[in-house]
């Protein structure tokens, strides 16, 4: 055996792990900002539809020699809106994840409080035992 495996010698120089701080607070901002957001990724996403559409549309009737310069306009407008959409998208998970850990946090608080009963009746429930 080693002696940094000996049982006094962890004793001595073993690290105090630190208290795990709840981050509830900190997810509730963050989730509140990203909803703040929401209208402005929405009007910049729905602006992008609405050009693309336009231009979908100029296409179907324009000839082959400008359908060529309308699919090059399209294909900006659509590397756009997959970057928006993928913004959007990432953030929504991410707060998705945040408002897990507020609801797994909230659980563990609430079973270390007493409240066993609610506890269980809210792990067999389906929306919160999903996660």
């Amino acid at each position: 055996m080693k002696f940094y495996e000996w049982r006094w010698w962890q004793r001595i120089f073993k690290k105090e792990e630190e208290k795990k701080k709840s981050e509830t607070p900190e997810n509730i901002e963050a989730i509140q900002d990203f909803l703040n957001e929401i209208p402005q990724s929405v009007k910049t996403i729905k602006e992008l539809l609405k050009s693309l559409k336009e231009l979908e549309y100029e296409r179907q009737v324009a000839t082959p020699s400008l359908a060529r310069v309308n699919l090059e306009a399209q294909a900006d407008i659509i590397e756009k809106l997959i970057d928006q959409y993928e913004f959007f998208q990432d953030d929504a998970d991410i707060n998705g994840i945040r408002v897990k850990r507020i609801a797994h946090e909230y659980l563990f608080q609430a079973k270390k409080i007493g409240l066993n009963k609610l506890v269980k009746e809210k792990k067999r429930d389906l929306k919160w035992r999903g996660w």
